[in-house]
């Protein structure tokens, strides 16, 4: 969900989650995978 745009409250909402700290472990996740895709894409690296 988050990685295609929910809010983390939302996600955290929806987990059940009462502190948003337990939910950012999931942001983290999605970081990673943004931090990889930008590497793999941004045109200074595409040399």
């Amino acid at each position: 969900m988050l990685e295609n745009g929910a809010d983390i409250r939302f996600i955290q909402y929806q987990l059940g989650h009462a502190d948003i700290s337990t939910t950012q472990i999931y942001a983290q996740v999605s970081i990673r995978k943004l931090k990889e895709i930008h590497t793999a894409t941004h045109p200074a690296m595409l040399r």
